[in-house]
């Protein structure tokens, strides 16, 4: 450790064997010393961590977080606290850098971000949660659960005293094996239901239980309980916010859309550059067939970065939007931004090529080949020649060729026509009543191999360029591909709920909150 300044790692566990050993080692060569306190571990948990070099003491568990916390905290005697659950490593961070936040005068604590992994770790959501802090006596969580620090150590300090942290944590817990495996839903609705017994107007209770209802998938339960605390609420809470976007989206997911349409004009009264709020009524306008309407809202929320949909799935809502109004350059626009953010999302791909079947399409094919690198193309075409799409292969196939061609770059120009070769024949084979369109490409095919190969030996004059010859052949091909092999491609019209596939992990942002 590379500071005068020591740090006590605090931490409550309960049959933690399969985890916590990797949670102590990401913060060893940070801290002095380490805090376990025990809830009644039936594992071998207790033993880990003493070989770990923790110091254990054990508590008698209450359904009371905060109150094991705080039990932790009283024993530490670090001039710092780090608060990690079991399930957590803290992300690399050199010794020097961690010690400039600690020798920071002004700073009593400092808000970390949490990265979430939900379902089966493909997906993730973001929280900041103050979990460096100074070891101090007033500094002590509350909440039986969903605990929190925030609140204890800006009311010591007039409302100041912390600040935004470069440490990131990586949370594991809600990954469903994890959840499966700990049955923690239940756990945590019934505390909060416990604890409501006590509090029935604690709006932040309230909305808490009604997260755990939305991550269980009971909407309209969960819809029941945020309206409850947005009753109580006052509008200054550090997740007023999020309350609102959530019970938005349960209110869509409810097809209730009457009640969102009020909701959200409220809402955007008071937070008009919210992007997920945006989002929502972009969504709502798509639902009803005002397209115009949800344009213009689509364009607000991608103004910032929204949380409830990734953002190569709103410009694609957007580009949607865009077409069918007949706004169709600002509808390719869209499409482009969203495959080169996700190039193996081809909706936006074949949305294009809709555009230019039916001849509204502005997009040159040279600008279009490059919505990927030449590798990820080839891995596109490999898994669409694996999955029998070869209209689609072949497109993908052509715009690789034009990309090399352009580039002049013999090697991959070999390499891509010799895939272009098979894709053709296989397409053709499979194709029916193209019999034109198939021989034009099976000759194409052949040529642009032959060239490809002159190409590599730089067999080039200023009368004859090989690459420029592909270049024309592969445009004249993709022209037939497109419009004799591949289907009518036209937007959606119905933008169901279902079909929109938001993020899951929008459910759990709200498991800690700044305050």
């Amino acid at each position: 450790m590379k500071t005068e300044i020591s740090v006590s790692l605090c931490l409550i566990t309960r049959n933690e064997e399969r985890r916590v050993a990797s949670c102590i080692d990401s913060v060893r060569h940070l801290v002095q010393e380490i805090i376990v306190v025990d809830t009644g571990s039936s594992d071998r948990t207790v033993e880990l961590v003493r070989q770990k070099g923790a110091r254990v003491f054990t508590f008698s568990w209450r359904d009371d977080f905060a109150a094991a916390r705080n039990y932790a905290l009283d024993r530490a005697t670090g001039e710092w606290i780090l608060v990690l659950d079991a399930d957590e490593i803290l992300e690399p961070v050199e010794p020097e850098e961690f010690a400039r936040l600690l020798a920071a005068p002004e700073v009593e604590g400092y808000f970390v971000k949490i990265c979430s992994y939900l379902g089966e770790g493909k997906e993730r959501t973001e929280d900041q949660v103050v979990r460096l802090f100074r070891n101090r006596p007033a500094y002590r969580f509350q909440g039986a659960i969903h605990e929190q620090v925030a609140g204890a150590i800006k009311r010591h300090n007039g409302g100041e005293g912390l600040a935004l942290s470069p440490l990131v944590i990586h949370h594991f817990g809600y990954l469903d094996r994890e959840v499966k495996a700990g049955n923690k839903r239940q756990r945590n609705i019934s505390l909060l239901k416990k604890a409501l017994a006590g509090r029935p107007d604690d709006p932040f209770l309230l909305f808490s239980l009604g997260i755990e209802y939305f991550q269980g998938g009971e909407i309209a339960k969960g819809v029941g309980q945020l309206e409850k605390a947005l009753a109580l609420m006052r509008g200054g809470e550090g997740y007023f916010r999020d309350l609102l976007v959530t019970l938005g989206l349960g209110l869509l997911k409810t097809g209730q859309r009457d009640r969102l349409a009020l909701l959200l004009d409220k809402a955007l009264l008071m937070l008009p550059g919210d992007p997920d709020l945006h989002l929502l009524k972009g969504v709502l306008a798509l639902g009803e067939g005002r397209y115009a309407a949800a344009a213009g809202a689509l364009q607000s929320a991608l103004a910032a970065e929204s949380r409830l949909l990734p953002a190569h799935h709103v410009h694609t809502l957007l580009g949607d939007a865009c077409n069918i109004l007949g706004r169709f350059k600002e509808a390719e626009d869209e499409y482009l931004s969203a495959l080169r953010l996700v190039a193996h999302n081809l909706y936006p791909l074949a949305q294009v090529l809709g555009l230019k079947q039916r001849g509204a399409g502005g997009l040159g094919w040279l600008e279009l080949s490059r919505f990927a690198t030449p590798a990820a193309k080839r891995v596109i075409i490999n898994e669409l020649i694996r999955l029998t799409e070869f209209p689609m292969a072949l497109v993908v196939v052509l715009l690789a060729v034009i990309e090399a061609a352009a580039a002049g770059d013999g090697g991959e120009l070999l390499e891509v026509c010799r895939v272009c070769n098979v894709a053709v024949q296989r397409c053709v084979d499979n194709a029916s009543g193209q019999e034109l369109g198939g021989e034009y490409l099976r000759t194409s095919a052949g040529e642009m191999l032959l060239y490809a190969e002159a190409a590599q030996r730089g067999l080039s004059c200023g009368l004859f360029s090989p690459a420029q010859k592909l270049f024309r052949l592969a445009a004249d091909a993709l022209e037939i591909v497109v419009n004799v092999l591949c289907p009518a491609w036209r937007p959606r019209k119905s933008f169901g709920v279902r079909r929109l596939k938001f993020e899951e992990s929008f459910t759990t942002i709200n498991r800690r909150h700044r305050e």
